[in-house]
Formats: C-alpha cells, sequence, structure tokens
C-alpha cells in the first residue's frame, strides 16, 4: 500500500510539472533545448550532459536522424546512467519522447551504444523506488519529473532490466558468442522495452480524479 500511494505522489507531480510548463507554451523538450539557437541531431543538450549533486546520475537528451528512432513518434530521447564513485555510468534507461514531450517507451540499450560500465539488472534495480535527482539550475524540475517518471515505472523497469540480461544469455547461446561479444554487436542496439501510455497511466494512478 505503502509504494502505491508512492507511486500516485509521484504521478501526480509528474503531471503537475508538465501541465506548468504546457500553461507557459512549454514542455519537456524546453528545459532541454530552448536555449539553443539550433537543435542538431545526436548534439547532447545540455552539451556537458546532467549531473545531480550528489554524483550518482546522470542524464542528457539528444535525438537520432530522422528514420533511425525506435518509436514511430519519437522525437528524442533521455539516456540515465548511474555513476560509481569513479566517474563510470552505466546506462539505467532511455526514454523516448514524443514532440510535446510526452514520454513514449522505456528501453535497455546494448553496451556499444553508450560505452557503459555493465551492470546486471539485480545490481541496478535496487532503490529504483527512492531515486532522487536533485539539481539547482534551468534542469531542476526536469531532474525531478525524471525522479517522478522512474519511481512510478520502477516495477516496470525492473523487468525491461530482467528481459535485457534474459535476451542477451539467450543471444549469447544462440551464436555461440561471449557477453563481451554480445556487448559489441553492432547488430543489436536495443534488447528490450517498456511501453509507457502517458497520461493514461498517471490518471489510471489518481483513479481519473486528477
Amino acid at each position: 500500500m505503502v509504494a502505491e500511494v508512492a507511486r500516485q505522489e509521484a504521478a501526480k507531480s509528474a503531471l503537475q510539472r508538465q501541465l506548468c510548463l504546457a500553461r507557459r507554451g512549454r514542455s519537456m523538450l524546453h528545459p532541454f533545448t530552448g536555449r539553443s539557437a539550433r537543435f542538431e541531431a545526436w548534439q547532447h543538450y545540455p552539451a556537458n550532459d546532467v549531473m545531480d549533486r550528489t554524483g550518482h546520475w546522470q542524464f542528457y537528451f539528444h535525438a537520432h536522424d530522422a528514420g533511425d528512432t525506435r518509436h514511430a513518434l519519437e522525437h528524442g530521447h533521455i539516456h540515465l546512467f548511474r555513476r560509481d564513485p569513479a566517474g563510470r555510468l552505466s546506462h539505467l534507461a532511455g526514454l523516448s519522447l514524443d514532440a510535446r514531450g510526452l514520454p513514449l517507451t522505456w528501453f535497455a540499450t546494448n553496451q556499444w551504444v553508450t560505452g557503459e560500465r555493465w551492470m546486471s539488472a539485480r545490481q541496478l534495480v535496487p532503490g529504483l523506488n527512492d531515486i532522487q535527482l536533485r539539481l539547482r539550475g534551468p534542469l531542476s524540475g526536469v531532474a525531478l519529473w525524471l525522479t517522478d517518471l522512474v519511481r512510478v515505472y520502477a516495477a516496470p523497469l525492473r523487468d525491461m532490466l530482467q528481459a535485457r540480461d534474459e535476451a542477451m544469455t539467450r543471444y549469447c547461446e544462440q551464436h555461440q558468442i561471449s557477453r563481451q561479444a554480445a556487448w559489441a554487436d553492432r547488430r543489436v542496439a536495443v534488447w528490450s522495452e517498456s511501453p509507457i501510455h502517458w497520461p493514461a497511466d498517471a490518471l489510471q494512478l489518481q483513479g481519473a480524479s486528477f
């Protein structure tokens, strides 16, 4: 029950943040790209990524070239990483967004996509319900919004990361290759995905009374 109430509060908070921006004619994309004179594919927004005040989390937004997306409506996506004390990054999840800044799907990438330090689902999953991304500046609201979304979808993210590991294991067995070879295999960019139905998911959590 406590976890469900926490999810409801996170969903409500995420919706409120989007509504506040919408009333100003903006979306969740604006904090990333609003200060840029020109939006360019593959460029990180912001240019040096975002690291939270604890140093435990890092994220950025970018887009691929037209036609190189996982979702027909995708405008771009956020990559969210854990950071270890040495500053090495492990990819928790990608989050596809449409042109209105609404989330479409979570996805789990292969190691070569981000050059991450690979961590198993068992290592990545603990703490998802209590994740906190805190920072100052124009992206502080986005950090809190992303925190809320991870809390809302903690269970699907857990299942997606477990499916990622299982898919990679099957791939290694099928092709008789090592994990290191699978990580570097350019034929596989994404191991698993988890769809998002937003804001319907949030409204369902609120009992459609938000």
